[in-house]
């Protein structure tokens, strides 16, 4: 049974079984995480998969899971439209004072013979807003949360405009190559960049300076995108008129034009019960049958089980790494029944469907042994059908 430890909530009621069970080790077979960092010290040499129900992995050190032959598992769009929901409340916030509003009507006392509605109306003047329709949003990241809030706002009646590193096949969005050219003419920017090497930092001074003073800036890709110290530079300077981030953090916090939440993006009971069955589901597929969906750095490679057992190999692409394998298990009289591989940025995964039971577990150690001494090779497993015997 493999050990599972749970950094974040999951219930794991429906799919643990026989299977993997919830673990406080700190040398687990897997580890399920929502949003919270995954310390590298778990990432140990039994350490065989990281799934994280949600997009962003910049919480794990995938270079080091990689180099450990450690899959790392995520869920893109499975919060989509809870983000693109929380976004959208994000926008009229921008332009109508409703909290203000509120508090108001609710600290309110009428006076003698008027109605409160009477005496809130009277006051409604010192709340009036702007509307959105109109109004032109640009969107950095045109990913599926991205359309689907650009979709949203061009039905709201707002010009939508955005900016994506390859250009995406959309009918209503007004796409621009260059990301200066979206800050220039929209009225609210939201970022829904993935956080890289290449996008931190990417909003500072420069960028600031070429937004209207009268444009908002909505983060919820990740904090580090934005600058900090070159936003707070640009408020206090009037260069832009507001920020909203899900990602909060001491130095921005009390400012009156900067609104902070508390990484609130998928957090609806939707988004949350997707992401969790979708995480588990490939969780489990991966620990029983080696299949591998919705990888960031495991090639995806899905093979029927058809066989007692099945082998799977995870390396560096190399052309000739498969003639060594060869050489091994048809040393040892293992039979290669089916196979299926894929390469993604240079490394490759392999699931070879065979049938060890003609030799002994030592003489399979051995074999295994041998596998994993092969140079570029990362990680070999060796996986027992679960159902054969039911079917055989």
């Amino acid at each position: 049974m493999f050990e599972v430890k749970t950094i974040d909530r999951f219930d794991l009621t429906d799919f643990a079984g026989d299977v993997f069970k919830e673990s406080n080790t700190d040398t687990p077979d897997a580890i399920l995480v929502r949003s919270s960092h995954v310390d590298s010290h778990l990432i140990s040499d039994r350490l065989l998969v990281i799934a994280r129900a949600g997009t962003g992995v910049n919480t794990i050190n995938l270079e080091a899971c990689t180099q450990n032959g450690t899959a790392v598992f995520n869920t893109p769009g499975v919060n989509a439209n809870a983000v693109k929901e929380l976004i959208v409340q994000a926008l009229f916030r921008c332009v109508r004072p409703l909290n203000a509003a509120i508090e108001m009507t609710e600290n309110l006392t009428a006076s003698d013979g008027q109605s409160l509605q009477e005496a809130a109306e009277a006051k409604r003047g010192d709340f009036i807003g702007e509307e959105l329709y109109g109004r032109t949003i640009g969107i950095l990241g045109l990913g599926t949360i991205g359309q689907r809030l650009a979709d949203a706002c061009y039905h709201m009646g707002m010009q939508v405009i955005g900016y994506n590193r390859s250009r995406k096949n959309l009918r209503h969005v007004q796409q621009f190559e260059d990301l200066n050219e979206v800050l220039e003419v929209a009225d609210f920017v939201v970022v829904l960049l993935p956080l890289t090497n290449e996008t931190k930092g990417m909003l500072s001074t420069a960028s600031f300076e070429k937004m209207r003073d009268t444009a908002y800036l909505l983060n919820f890709g990740r904090g580090d995108i934005v600058d900090n110290q070159a936003l707070l530079t640009a408020l206090d300077h009037n260069e832009i008129a507001g920020y909203i981030s899900d990602f909060p953090t001491a130095e921005l916090q009390n400012h009156p034009n900067i609104t902070l939440l508390p990484h609130l993006g998928g957090n609806t009971i939707e988004a949350l019960t997707h992401s969790a069955n979708t995480i588990l589901q490939n969780l489990l597929d991966f620990l029983e049958y080696g299949t591998v969906r919705r990888s960031v750095n495991f090639p995806q490679v899905d093979l029927p089980f058809t066989s007692p057992q099945r082998l799977t190999f995870f390396s560096y692409a190399r052309e000739s790494l498969w003639a060594d394998v060869n050489d091994i298990v048809n040393h040892y009289g293992v039979p290669v029944k089916e196979m299926m591989g894929n390469t993604r940025a240079g490394y490759a995964y392999t699931i070879v469907n065979t049938d060890l039971t003609a030799i002994s577990q030592q003489t399979a150690d051995q074999m295994l042994a041998e596998l994993n001494g092969i140079d570029e090779m990362l990680r070999v497993r060796l996986l027992t059908n679960p159902t054969w015997e039911n079917w055989h």
